[in-house]
């Protein structure tokens, strides 16, 4: 269970960078209006779809170094740096988007992924928590506090809530999900019983 919860976690990091990248356009960006994306912020957007991190991070350090007040950028820097695993880096990257803009769940939740990694379930569940405090309807951050409540803090029933909340948001509902939410009632139900 653990390593298909945790093989889960990690494809969907990996889709979540293209999406975070659209996110991070549209509703996180920093002090500045930017009607003109820099060039080398798509070209660093089509090298991580194209699973290029290194490239991206050359791309997303050359945007940041010529517009350092391009909060986009530094969301996309930190999420190639969490991708290879560099998590030092990526905090840096996302310390620095929430110091352009303290309201940016998304790099509130990426700095939780890297607490969780890191084995700080309680910073990771703090960040969480802010990420959607900020916007509650950020789903993956949903799934992310339910997965750390469940496999790592054992409070089922909050983690319930979260794996239902996540669901709930989606589009198609997540047929892995599905079967967690099954697994944890009836888990819930045995420790009722005990």
């Amino acid at each position: 269970m653990y390593l298909l919860r945790t093989s889960l976690y990690l494809s969907m990091l990996s889709c979540f960078v293209l999406i975070s990248s659209c996110a991070s356009m549209v509703g996180l960006q920093g002090k500045d209006d930017w009607s003109v994306v820099p060039k080398s912020y798509i070209e660093g957007l089509t090298a991580a779809k194209d699973g290029q991190p290194e490239q991206a991070i050359k791309l997303f350090s050359s945007t940041v170094s010529a517009h350092p007040e391009f909060l986009p950028a530094y969301v996309n820097l930190g999420l190639q740096y969490l991708q290879l695993k560099q998590y030092a880096p990526a905090e840096r990257s996302f310390k620095k988007s929430i110091e352009l803009n303290p309201d940016n769940p998304a790099s509130f939740h990426y700095l939780g992924v890297i607490a969780r990694f890191s084995g700080d379930f309680d910073l990771a569940r703090k960040l969480y928590l802010k990420s959607i405090d900020l916007y509650p309807d950020y789903a993956i951050a949903h799934l992310n506090l339910g997965i750390l409540q469940d496999m790592y803090l054992h409070e089922f029933e909050q983690a319930l809530d979260h794996y239902e909340t996540y669901q709930s948001l989606l589009d198609k509902k997540d047929a892995k999900v599905s079967n967690w939410i099954i697994d944890i009632k009836r888990r819930i139900t045995k420790r009722k019983k005990s």
